[in-house]
């Protein structure tokens, strides 16, 4: 079982016999957790973005909580799936007008 919790990232082993579950070893970083792997999505967007549309989001507030919303939820569904998509309409303006991020 690989449990990324916020601020911990745990390892546990289990053995099932007779419809019983039975933990033969558990293990985890302090140091490495949900949050860590978030903070790695949402620099992935930020960058992808800025090389695609020339925006950098990391100076953008709001657009940094939605990021941060959306990689916690594909995280989540990246647990039961093979991919996720990022969909965040109108996450920022330029001149040109509204901009739309959408990644899998």
């Amino acid at each position: 079982v690989f449990d990324l919790g916020g601020g911990t990232y745990d390892i546990s082993i289990l053995e099932l016999g007779d419809g019983v579950f039975e933990v033969k070893s558990t293990n985890g970083d302090t140091h490495l957790g949900g949050d860590d792997y978030d903070l790695c999505v949402i620099n992935w967007l930020v960058d992808e973005f800025k090389k695609d549309q020339g925006v950098d989001l990391s100076k953008d507030s709001m657009a940094l909580q939605r990021l941060k919303e959306a990689a916690e939820k594909a995280k989540m569904e990246l647990s039961t799936t093979m991919s996720s998509d990022i969909n965040l309409p109108f996450i920022t303006a330029t001149q040109e007008g509204p901009k739309h991020l959408n990644y899998s």
